[in-house]
């Protein structure tokens, strides 16, 4: 599956994207950690609350969710970035259960019930059409509590130019001594799927050299599409939210 094999290859990688990886999860751990709090209400009072992160990655967000001190699991389709996700759990001295497991079928694989299910970083539409979205976004609303919250983050695609081709550079980020140059290049397949490039290179006296050059495939849905299917599996009270973090963040509860 090439989603699985994109972020086996990106894993390595997937911290240059941020200019500093550790300051944005701070950032996002906080602002997480207030929307869970505030849309939990009273009835998150009490212990923790069991978060599942179902596209973790190598753990942008559940990792300084674990240092907040909220039950983590994470789960994710792609062994590569689940296995650096454990070595950093491990560096931070965090307990994270996690272990590989596509979102699609999710429920099968923890034990619930969750107070919280997300899904960060645009995760969704790498599910190719809204059957396979609702297929997800059924595991998510099964493994919820009643009162539970679904948070899912996205690109606003009703803001990308559609069937142009373009590049997205990142710039050149540091690691210790050594400089990377990342980039995804966008060519669309007609006006609702696209495929990206992403690549990176490593810069030295001989010029660039790249190390990784992976593909996958997103479908360009838009945010209210999305809260349309949320809608249609059962969530309640959806909406966006913006001005939080890097992308909108789109929120649904279950009665």
């Amino acid at each position: 599956m090439e989603t699985r094999q994109f972020y086996d290859d990106l894993a390595p990688y997937y911290d240059l994207i941020f200019e500093n990886w550790d300051a944005s999860m701070s950032r996002q751990g906080a602002v997480l950690e207030h929307l869970i709090q505030s849309e939990l209400g009273a009835e998150g009072s009490g212990a923790p609350p069991r978060i599942l992160d179902a596209a973790c990655g190598i753990g942008t967000q559940a990792l300084p969710l674990a240092l907040r001190g909220f039950r983590v699991t994470a789960r994710d389709l792609s062994p590569g970035a689940i296995a650096r996700l454990r070595r950093e759990a491990e560096v931070r001295e965090v307990v994270i259960d996690a272990d590989v497991a596509d979102m699609r079928f999710v429920a099968a694989n923890v034990s619930g019930p969750f107070d919280v299910v997300l899904a960060f970083d645009n995760s969704i539409p790498h599910l190719t059409s809204d059957s396979d979205i609702s297929v997800a976004l059924r595991e998510f609303r099964k493994i919820l509590r009643p009162g539970g919250l679904c948070l899912l983050s996205v690109r606003d695609y009703d803001t990308v130019p559609r069937g142009v081709t373009t590049m997205h550079p990142y710039g050149e980020h540091r690691r210790g001594n050594e400089v990377f140059r990342l980039r995804q290049e966008w060519t669309w397949e007609g006006s609702m799927h696209y495929q990206i490039a992403f690549i990176v290179e490593k810069l030295g006296s001989n010029g660039p050299e790249t190390l990784m050059r992976t593909v996958t495939r997103y479908y360009a849905l838009s945010i209210q599409r999305l809260l349309e299917l949320m809608t249609g599996v059962g969530f309640t009270g959806c909406r966006r939210l913006d001005e939080t973090i890097y992308q909108p963040i789109v929120i649904g509860h279950v009665v």
